[in-house]
């Protein structure tokens, strides 16, 4: 059973999401309209994971975040948005949470994004070894060689595809933001472009294409985050 704290604020939206996850039956669903009763709650309720609107009066999404990553830093958190700026899923990000899902949405498509999330946090990447090998999948990435060995053959990286590659696997299941690779890869702005990180990218994602489980997936106008089902 998958504890859910439910943090929404619209009664006739809460009832709706806590019914239908319930009737999923893999569900307990602790459903609270604000945001303050829910950090009274988070203790002793011990949720697996958390569900929270953005925009809620007193506190919104962002700052219960921020004050959740205080008391746990590991805990699951999605935010719920009508909100399509970049910017704010960008600083959304960068304080925490895990992903986000756009209103509206049913029951089912947020079970699919939980269910997702827990995989992806329960599998654990391959550490990198001592001879700088890291294991994508069936693909060993040597990062000493610059070069991934894979079922169809070798393929060898320029020394910024090995880097960025390298880069997005320390932060495997984590978005990587464009700034982040602009200021590791590239050294800053001055020569960056977000065409040649799309560029990049593509590339990186052709190599990868014989194993389909490894996956780079974009978060428009934000970043990428590597993943491995």
């Amino acid at each position: 059973m998958i504890k859910l704290l439910l943090v929404e604020d619209d009664d006739v939206l809460g009832f709706i999401i806590k019914e239908g996850m319930e009737l999923i039956g893999e569900y307990e669903v602790l459903w609270l309209n604000n945001p303050l009763d829910a950090l009274e709650a988070f203790d002793t309720f011990k949720p697996d994971i958390i569900v929270s609107d953005i925009e809620m009066p007193g506190m919104n999404g962002l700052d219960f975040t921020r004050r959740i990553r205080e008391i746990d830093e590991t805990i699951p958190i999605i935010l719920e948005t009508c909100v399509a700026s970049s910017k704010i899923i960008l600083e959304a990000y960068a304080i925490g949470i895990d992903n986000y899902i756009k209103k509206p949405f049913l029951p089912d498509e947020l079970d699919a994004y939980i269910q997702g999330l827990l995989k992806r946090i329960i599998s654990q990447p391959t550490p990198i070894r001592d001879d700088g090998i890291i294991q994508l999948g069936s693909i060993e990435f040597n990062t000493k060689q610059q070069a991934l060995y894979t079922s169809d053959g070798v393929i060898h990286l320029s020394m910024r595809e090995s880097s960025l590659l390298e880069l997005l696997y320390k932060n495997i299941n984590q978005l990587v933001s464009k700034e982040t690779i602009a200021e590791s890869i590239w050294g800053g702005m001055k020569y960056f472009t977000p065409q040649r990180l799309d560029v990049f990218i593509y590339s990186i994602r052709k190599y990868l294409n014989s194993d389909s489980r490894v996956q780079i997936r974009t978060m428009r106008g934000i970043g990428y985050m590597m993943c491995i089902e």
